[in-house]
């Protein structure tokens, strides 16, 4: 599936702290990129949207941005589930986590994440997190006009 436009593209993030959510919009409007984006504020949230799109009820999103660490089920729990999905399967997945640890990316890989990435402590290095998203998108799905 081509897309003329990145800015037509939905993102699900499954992020718990309204101050990172913040961040995201942020680095993604710096990269010129005005996605829609969904958000779940909590495991258990994301996957009842996942439910959904693999029901039928709602377009599957274009890339997923996950924080490690959310409550009702975490971004482990969360990527499994997505992977399992008969619609959204292949999704491009971008682990967040404020750990950095060999261990968690290491698990985040095998579970099916496309990247991690390291919630940094700057707000220069945090908005990094636009070009990546731009790049997984451009990947999947073309250049943007």
């Amino acid at each position: 599936m081509k897309r003329d436009n990145l800015e037509q593209l939905s993102l699900l993030v499954v992020e718990d702290s309204p101050a990172d959510v913040f961040l995201v919009r942020e680095a993604l409007k710096e990269e010129g990129l005005s996605c829609h984006l969904k958000i779940a504020d909590d495991g258990e949230k994301a996957i009842n949207i996942l439910d959904d799109v693999d029901a039928g009820g709602q377009d599957a999103p274009n890339l997923l941005l996950v924080d490690l660490n959310v409550p009702r089920q975490n971004g482990e729990h969360v990527l499994e589930r997505l992977r399992r999905s008969p619609r959204c399967g292949k999704t491009p997945v971008v682990m967040m986590s404020t750990s950095d640890t060999a261990a968690e990316r290491k698990r985040a890989f095998e579970l099916g994440a496309t990247e991690y990435f390291c919630k940094p402590s700057t707000l220069a290095e945090f908005m990094q997190l636009g070009k990546l998203v731009r790049v997984l998108l451009e990947q999947r799905y073309g250049t943007a006009a």
